[in-house]
């Protein structure tokens, strides 16, 4: 079982959830390298690497929805979702705890994570572009 402290990676007390964004890589299942804008906090925490400039990274594709952990307190009241930048960050391999500060709880809470959703794809619908491309009649 993995444990994640997010307050640990941040100076004296100050988590904000979405204060600090940030372009880190995400890598897909398929092993492709995709930047996204994320929370510094978070995408630290959760196996995000940081974006130099140099990696063969693209945009992240329409369709395509990162894996997620979600967790929840205790008492049910703190809960949500945290994308994991990589296949094999631990804590969406095997399961643990997460700390999560949010809305004045500086000190951060303890949550177990409840589930782990892997990479989706959506299709798109195909667009006819009116050009005859060798298409099948």
């Amino acid at each position: 079982m993995a444990a994640i402290d997010i307050n640990a990676l941040v100076v004296a007390q100050s988590l904000t959830e979405n204060a600090s964004k940030k372009a880190m890589i995400y890598t897909s299942d398929t092993g492709l390298l995709h930047t996204v804008n994320i929370d510094e906090n978070i995408g630290e925490s959760m196996g995000f690497a940081d974006y130099t400039g140099v990696e063969a990274a693209t945009n992240m594709p329409d369709g395509l929805r990162m894996r997620t952990v979600t967790f929840a307190d205790a008492t049910g009241k703190i809960k949500g979702q945290y994308p994991c930048g990589q296949p094999t960050t631990l804590v969406f391999k095997e399961g643990g705890t997460i700390k999560v500060a949010r809305k004045g709880n500086i000190t951060g809470v303890v949550c177990s994570v409840t589930g782990a959703q892997g990479e989706k794809r959506r299709l798109l619908a195909a667009s006819d572009t009116a050009q005859n491309a060798g298409d099948v009649t």
